[in-house]
């Protein structure tokens, strides 16, 4: 635990609120998507392992949602972190983060520099520097310190997207930074003669005018990063609308247009191997499903499974899927059969309806 009252831990924090007064300024306006991202992002900082069920079941009770499975699936995908073992990876690394961070705020130089070095690392094993990374990094500080929140600007950072709660985070680094003099010479810090304070004094301004020369290079890189994080939320929208429509098409309102599609092909190809010879009155009826097959291949959209194939599965996959059978033991596996494909937009791994499965008795 922090202790607010020494002077150099709250003049640190006392730098983290003005950071925060300032990206508050910048962030524009928030949206709830924003916001219920960064709800699931504190509570995944508790336990590591939880599955979408368990994290929507956590935001219904903690903060009054009515949210489901798929809706949490759906945010996993959107930031990219669907599979659970990078999910881990990453949380685990924004833990390293904040312990190091706590270190160097009681003003250990050793954990600063660690910690430099560790920040500017990718989260995950793949060597990909994640996009929420940074963002997450500043979340779990405050889930693992919440004494350090004396000015409430937790809750100001659940409203920052990903790109000004990047640059919040390289704030709250450059704010211990500054308080401790890490990164500076030994022998500025040192007490001396007369002549010598002059001297030190004419190289903390032109230390002072570097620094704001670094601010405002940064603040420049944070507003190009805005535009195109503003550019990708449009193309996002785009996106969401294509998977709406095709979500639609295989609602059961409209009977699953995109399974029966599957069904009713993959009939038409076995009659034709056992030399079945079609009724001609149909073949409008086949050529209009054999363009509506390739409408839906030229949008990208995919079957994620085979239908009527069988599947061995653990609690965990069934989490992506429409269950049906009895209940999973732990550590236990089950067999299915695919009754539903479920079906994905393939250039964004973006889910636009969920598999189902039936389990196989044997």
């Amino acid at each position: 635990m922090l202790n607010i009252n020494e002077p150099k831990i709250n003049e640190v924090v006392q730098n983290i609120h003005e950071a925060m007064v300032r990206k508050s300024k910048r962030g524009g306006k928030s949206s709830e998507e924003i916001i219920t991202e960064s709800r699931i992002f504190s509570i995944i900082c508790s336990d590591f392992d939880l599955g979408p069920a368990k994290v929507a079941g956590l935001m219904n009770s903690e903060y009054g949602y009515d949210m489901t499975s798929d809706e949490v699936i759906q945010i996993f995908r959107s930031r990219k972190m669907a599979n659970p073992n990078e999910r881990k990876e990453l949380f685990k690394w924004a833990d390293n983060v904040a312990r190091l961070f706590k270190g160097a705020m009681l003003g250990k130089k050793e954990k600063f520099e660690k910690l430099e070095s560790l920040r500017k690392e990718p989260a995950l094993k793949s060597g990909k520097k994640h996009d929420s990374q940074d963002r997450i990094a500043a979340i779990m500080i405050y889930e693992r310190y919440p004494e350090i929140d004396i000015f409430d600007d937790r809750n100001s950072l659940y409203l920052l997207g990903n790109t000004v709660a990047k640059y919040f985070f390289y704030d709250m680094v450059d704010a211990v930074r500054d308080v401790y003099f890490f990164n500076q010479d030994d022998d500025e810090n040192k007490p001396e003669q007369s002549e010598k304070k002059n001297k030190l004094s004419y190289e903390q301004a032109i230390r002072r005018v570097e620094q704001l020369e670094g601010t405002l290079e940064r603040t420049n890189t944070m507003l190009q990063d805005l535009q195109d994080e503003f550019e990708e939320q449009l193309e996002a929208g785009k996106i969401k609308e294509l998977a709406d429509f095709f979500a639609m098409l295989n609602s059961e309102k409209y009977g699953c247009i995109l399974d029966e599609l599957l069904v009713v092909r993959k009939g038409v190809d076995a009659l034709r191997k056992s030399n079945y010879e079609l009724p001609i009155e149909i073949n409008g009826l086949l050529i209009m499903v054999k363009k509506l097959v390739q409408f839906v291949r030229d949008s990208h959209i995919e079957p994620m499974m085979k239908i009527d194939s069988i599947r061995e599965v653990s609690a965990t996959d069934i989490e992506f899927c429409n269950y049906e059978g009895s209940p999973f033991d732990s550590d236990k596996t089950k067999r299915v059969k695919v009754i539903s494909p479920g079906w994905i937009y393939k250039d964004k791994d973006l889910q636009i309806s969920r598999p189902k499965v039936k389990e196989v008795r044997s």
